[in-house]
């Protein structure tokens, strides 16, 4: 081999030893050099989530029980276990993540007993580890000659725009955005899939943790959430109106329409008229009218209840469904603002140790 080659191929050895401890980054067993070549051993796996994604018919038995949250959250918590490494893998894509078949025993070393087909991260020809005091690095000639490192058609839009520098980490969370969209979508990666009821089209920056709360989080957690928002800017200032209470109703046509008592049904709205006066524009009044009857429920008439749903998930799909970006908007806004996402009440939610 190229000496190139060879330091190349050595650096990728080192990356998947040091990984290895990982259960959703590819498993490495051995290496061998015989005749100029290096033969790597790996995880032998039936197929790629490419494979899945555009031939589901060649592997039926992986494709007949499909579950695109646990599979996206998979290849993201395989990139948590890189970046804490600091291993930059910039090449994030369906065709780099290999499914494994499941593993009743345990018994392989460091693989875990489960029922369930495993993601794993693998390919690391194009990765980059930060030194210790290292936040970001230069282009590399691995990199297209200052281009941006990656597979055309999966590179970050971040580093094609020159908003973000080549090395940093957030590359493969906007990649993994892209497959995330593969997966929960159409499958054509342009981002363009249905992720979410109302949230059918990523035409500008969307906040991939935001989206990821949308797979991740439980109805449950999703609608404290909104209701933990409710409590906190209700007892903002109103005169003068504090920045964030202008934030909330800024573009509130777009998340809630010219009137949101127009989408609710009239049992539901005529419930919320008997009590208090709640105007149509604001956002802040839609969270009102939304907490107001999450503390209520089980005092509200039954035929409210049947039109609201079940707790949580049906009374969560009940406003979502009429207003699709709502969670979006009101994620947004907390999460901008360093005073609301470091507040007590929302600790918590941005904590990546929470569940």
């Amino acid at each position: 081999l190229l000496q190139h080659c060879v330091t190349l191929a050595t650096r990728e050895v080192n990356i998947l030893q040091e990984s290895d401890d990982y259960p959703n980054v590819i498993r490495y067993y051995f290496k061998e050099n015989k005749d100029n070549f290096l033969y790597i051993a790996l995880e032998l796996c039936p197929a790629s989530l490419s494979d899945i994604i555009e031939a589901p018919q060649k592997h039926p038995e992986i494709s007949a029980t499909p579950n695109p949250k646990r599979a996206l959250m998979q290849v993201t918590n395989g990139l948590k276990q890189l970046h804490s490494l600091k291993i930059v893998h910039r090449d994030i894509k369906t065709h780099n993540i290999l499914i494994s078949k499941p593993n009743n025993s345990g018994s392989s070393g460091r693989s875990l007993a489960t029922s369930q087909y495993r993601m794993h991260i693998l390919d690391f020809g194009l990765c980059r580890k930060l030194e210790s005091d290292q936040t970001s690095f230069l282009p590399t000639v691995h990199s297209g000659g200052g281009m941006a490192a990656g597979t055309v058609g999966w590179r970050a839009p971040e580093s094609l725009r020159g908003e973000v520098k080549l090395g940093e980490p957030a590359l493969d969370i906007s990649s993994d955005g892209t497959p995330n969209s593969s997966v929960g979508g159409n499958g054509s990666g342009s981002g363009n899939g249905v992720l979410h009821p109302g949230v059918t089209r990523l035409t500008k920056s969307v906040d991939v943790f935001a989206l990821g709360c949308l797979f991740y989080y439980t109805p449950a957690r999703r609608l404290g959430f909104l209701q933990d928002s409710s409590d906190r800017f209700e007892i903002m200032c109103r005169e003068p109106r504090e920045p964030q209470l202008m934030a909330l109703d800024t573009g509130a046509s777009d998340v809630v329409g010219p009137d949101w008592h127009r989408r609710l049904d009239k049992v539901s709205d005529y419930n919320l008229g008997k009590f208090r006066k709640y105007d149509g524009r604001p956002v802040q009044d839609l969270l009102r009218a939304l907490r107001y009857q999450k503390h209520h429920y089980q005092d509200l008439p039954e035929k409210v209840k049947r039109s609201l749903g079940v707790l949580p998930e049906g009374f969560l799909s009940y406003f979502t469904e009429r207003f699709p970006r709502l969670f979006l908007h009101v994620y947004g806004v907390v999460s901008a603002d360093p005073l609301l996402r470091n507040d007590a009440m929302f600790r918590s939610y941005f904590d990546s140790g929470g569940d």
